[in-house]
């Protein structure tokens, strides 16, 4: 375990570098309206995407251990030197750590400690895990195939791909521990640009370390910034937009707006939504400033202009190989794309489980109003994982009202306000809500400075007791969620049953994937997750109805053409979507293994 944490740590110290040197144009594109430290983290933040994009197109041609190494010690050399010259320059940046700030600064490093810890343990879980099924199902097999392509029998494996591609480089030089071991970076990266806007609402350097512990301690949101998830990047990208948005004066900074807003549209499909009220929030700041201070029409376009670059491969990828940017289609696009591997009927299905799950509560006014309440109280009807605490309900109110003629506060308010409605219309699912969680403890903060300073005893008590449940529980649920994992990395023993356990068909997997023999595999049940298989595989109907292969609709008719699939080997199982499916009617197999619900079969 030690060896493997070791290599972990060496490929994420690695992309951390490469990230630096990708990014140095961008610290040389902010200007002077942004403290040195947080040049340095916005440009970090934004290298580890362009990393990503440069891996990304590369690997529409070739994708191997090798390119990647070669492309992330490029970029790794770049950033010593970036970070050299930091140095040397005497602008080391400082985030300055006062004594009263060592408590929420205690909070973030043990919570980042955890998920760096927790993410060493093997990844285990069904096909309803979304790491399992489609996050690190794409990078293992591109790295096999040597290319990124979506994944036939996965559909979900073509949503963009900043993240899946960073996992892959990740997972090339550091092993397969080393996606989920490297979330405790990509989450320091969000905690830095909740700190960062913070001190731009005029927070100081403590107010922004409990924003950031505040935040860390979000189970809602720990929850989609580890294990693989791309939410917690995702919110990391958008913080990082609004920041740059807030102080941009010159072109060079609305087209680095620009770079941060083509990094959230090529993270994930949401953040097409946000484009929309990023442009409303933008108008309302514009219009709220001053006539010399607002942006013009060129530098606009500058920013759109870095936005396409960014964001458009990932989407004229989809249209060119799968017939439709945005794969699978939505609702509002399916009558204008044929959708490849999907049939009309797949795809009706797929929309209507995506309705039955983001429906939580319901869509009336009623329900609309009552949000804050059900999302500090009720998460769990939204797919939640454990809360976002009591600061946004009970102190972000505070702080709207006591800053309510800054320009800052009525800014993020607008922006929370339109993206919560655009959620609340679409799909209500907690994490995708991720962004919006970290902004508000901002707010808190700003309403529990508030409180105390002019609420008396009783109102500094109050505030802080608000402050204190919400770190203090969420940092509970957070110990009890990782306790499982964290145990796996220390105990052999526990490690292996939990594998045992929790992953299904585990003793196929092993045996599949330690007999020589096997070469390619033919995988009959669609719930069977393939991301535990080192071979080659073929799965006829995928996870969500795809059909991968030409003129078969079943598992029954790959078996009447397994002679001519070549594949060496069957996985068989019994599962709560159907029974075994090979029968003495089908010849040329021969059983050469069987647990529990599990057969395999050699193709004579």
């Amino acid at each position: 375990m030690l060896l493997q944490a070791l290599q972990a740590a060496f490929a994420t110290l690695l992309l951390a570098l490469a990230a630096a040197g990708a990014g140095y144009p961008v610290y040389r594109l902010l200007g002077n309206s942004f403290q040195r430290w947080e040049r340095v983290a916005l440009s970090v933040l934004a290298g580890w995407g362009l990393v990503s994009l440069a891996l990304y197109l590369i690997g529409q041609l070739k994708f191997s251990r090798w390119i990647i190494f070669v492309v992330a010690v490029g970029f790794a050399a770049a950033g010593v030197c970036f970070l050299r010259k930091v140095w040397r320059g005497g602008t080391t940046p400082r985030l300055r750590l006062e004594r009263r700030a060592w408590l929420p600064a205690g909070f973030v490093i043990l919570v980042l400690t955890m998920s760096g810890v927790a993410g060493l343990a093997p990844v285990v879980g069904d096909w309803g895990s979304d790491t399992v099924a489609y996050h690190l199902l794409a990078p293992k097999v591109w790295l096999r195939t040597g290319i990124i392509r979506p994944v036939a029998d996965n559909s979900l494996t073509a949503f963009p791909q900043i993240s899946e591609t960073m996992d892959a480089a990740l997972w090339a030089i550091g092993g397969p521990a080393a996606p989920c071991f490297a979330d405790f970076l990509t989450l320091g990266l969000l905690l830095a640009m909740c700190g960062s806007l913070a001190t731009r609402a005029g927070l100081d350097a403590t107010g922004a370390w409990w924003v950031a512990a505040l935040v860390v301690t979000m189970p809602a949101v720990f929850s989609g910034a580890h294990g693989a998830f791309v939410d917690g990047i995702f919110a990391a990208f958008f913080v990082a937009t609004i920041r740059v948005a807030m102080s941009a004066e010159s072109t060079r900074e609305w087209a680095t707006f620009g770079i941060f807003r083509g990094l959230l549209i090529a993270t994930k499909y949401t953040g097409l939504l946000v484009v929309p009220v990023l442009a409303a929030g933008i108008v309302f700041l514009q219009r709220s400033r001053k006539e010399e201070e607002r942006a013009h029409g060129a530098e606009v376009a500058w920013g759109a202009f870095a936005t396409l670059a960014v964001a458009a491969p990932y989407y004229l990828r989809n249209w060119l190989l799968l017939g439709c940017p945005i794969y699978p289609p939505p609702p509002g696009l399916v009558e204008f794309c044929h959708a490849k591997y999907f049939s009309k009927q797949a795809i009706l299905e797929f929309h209507q489980i995506i309705f039955r799950r983001g429906a939580a509560l319901g869509r009336g006014p009623l329900a609309f109003l009552l949000l804050p309440f059900n999302l500090t109280y009720h998460t769990a009807n939204f797919h939640g994982a454990g809360g976002i605490g009591l600061v946004p309900l009970g102190l972000a109110p505070i702080g709207i009202y006591a800053t309510r003629k800054s320009l800052t506060t009525k800014f993020l308010a607008v922006v929370m306000f339109l993206l919560t409605a655009a959620w609340f219309l679409t799909q209500q699912e907690s994490r995708y809500l991720i962004h919006v969680y970290a902004i508000s403890p901002i707010l808190g903060v700003v309403g529990w400075q508030y409180a105390g300073e002019f609420g008396g005893r009783l109102g500094r008590g109050l505030a802080g007791t608000l402050v204190g449940v919400s770190v203090l529980y969420g940092l509970f649920m957070i110990v009890k969620t990782e306790a499982e994992p964290i145990h796996a990395v220390f105990s052999a023993n526990y490690s292996a049953m939990r594998r045992a356990t929790e992953i299904p068909y585990a003793e196929s997997f092993a045996y599949l994937n330690h007999e020589a023999a096997v070469k390619e595999v033919l995988i009959l049940d669609r719930s069977v997750p393939p991301f535990y298989l080192d071979k080659d595989y073929l799965k006829p109907v995928g996870q969500w109805g795809e059909l991968t292969l030409p003129g078969v609709a079943t598992p029954a008719d790959a078996l009447a053409q397994v002679g001519k699939l070549h594949v060496t080997h069957v996985l068989d199982v019994n599962s709560e979507l159907a029974p075994f499916q090979v029968n003495q009617a089908v010849s040329g197999l021969h059983l050469v293994f069987e647990g529990k619900d599990q057969r395999v079969y050699r193709v004579e």
